[in-house]
């Protein structure tokens, strides 16, 4: 077999760096077409109404439901690969005191995915080729865009935040007040932090260096194309960790990944940026586990994985590493 077997797209002459900029960068004439149609899903969300009403466990009045909105995914780290890109739309809202009562009024019948739902199919939206699937679960709304409109499918979940870190969001600022908290609640009430921390998720891989988001795209790609059991998140984290020992090419930065995943059951890897790993270890699950940056409590290997999904994942890298190596 050779590479091309795992890269489809690959022509076997280029450099993988050649590669990389052909066929995954989104063409700029693409690329300005949506974040044209993104933008109005943007101005849209600001104009949500407010429909909260006052003593009905909201603290206090305001003109303004919303207080920001927040790209995150691919698109909002600049992380997209041509053909898959896709955009989290992270929508913070006023007035909520704590995350149970935030929590509540997000899931229930009438709160706010059913209205942000109701408001994202109105008649009256600014872009006639979104389509949104029928909501299910408690975290988001989805919307798609379909491939006649940009050469590719564009997928946008809209999820419901509050603002749980402050006004200090700066890269040095301390968030152990922050986890502490977290800490204190179940792990059924922690699962809805991760959308609220987007801003530092989005920071940390935004401040990755252009070869290093190139090397992202190489392996979201690849396991797109191998049809494997991992998190786009997870790609992110395992090229930044792989950067940070040290690589010379898009060759040896691919090769160090690869090297990982062939014992994806092993993984064990962690961030200092924005806390001491040490201190919340004994949160971590038995490996595997790449734990998110921004959220200790938060394993981005794939939940329910089976051994056979496990087993596809190393036996595709250990494959595409010999194929690199020939």
């Amino acid at each position: 077999m050779s590479l091309k077997s795992y890269l489809p797209d690959y022509n076997g002459s280029e450099s993988l760096e050649k590669f990389v900029q052909r066929w995954l960068h989104i063409p700029k004439t693409s690329d300005r077409r949506l974040r044209k149609e993104l933008h109005r899903i943007f101005i849209y969300l600001h104009d949500f109404p407010a429909y909260f009403n006052y003593g009905n466990g909201y603290t206090r009045k305001t003109k303004k439901t919303i207080s920001m909105i927040v790209k995150g995914g691919s698109l909002g780290k600049a992380t997209a690969v041509r053909r898959t890109a896709d955009l989290d739309l992270i929508v913070f809202f006023n007035g909520y005191s704590s995350m149970e009562k935030f929590i509540e009024d997000k899931t229930r019948p009438g709160g706010i995915l059913d209205k942000l739902s109701a408001y994202l199919t109105a008649d009256d939206i600014d872009s006639k080729h979104w389509i949104a699937e029928p909501r299910s679960g408690q975290f988001h709304i989805t919307l798609n865009m379909e491939a006649t409109e940009t050469r590719y499918d564009i997928r946008v979940e809209v999820l419901p935040a509050i603002n749980v870190i402050g006004s200090k969001i700066y890269e040095g600022c301390n968030m152990d007040p922050v986890y502490v908290d977290m800490a204190r609640k179940s792990e059924e009430i922690r699962e809805h932090y991760s959308t609220c921390l987007v801003q530092k998720q989005r920071q940390f891989v935004r401040k990755q260096s252009s070869g290093v988001k190139n090397l992202i795209k190489l392996i979201k790609y690849w396991k797109n194309e191998n049809d494997l059991e991992i998190k786009s998140y997870m790609c992110e984290l395992l090229a930044v960790h792989v950067a940070r020992q040290g690589y010379h090419s898009m060759r040896s930065g691919f090769q160090g990944v690869l090297d990982l995943l062939v014992n994806y059951d092993s993984l064990k890897i962690t961030f200092s940026d924005f806390y001491q790993p040490m201190k919340w270890e004994k949160y971590f699950p038995r490996s595997p586990y790449v734990i998110d940056p921004a959220n200790p409590f938060q394993n981005t290997c794939m939940e329910n994985i089976t051994v056979t999904e496990k087993k596809e994942i190393e036996s595709c890298a250990m494959n595409t590493r010999e194929c690199l190596n020939m």
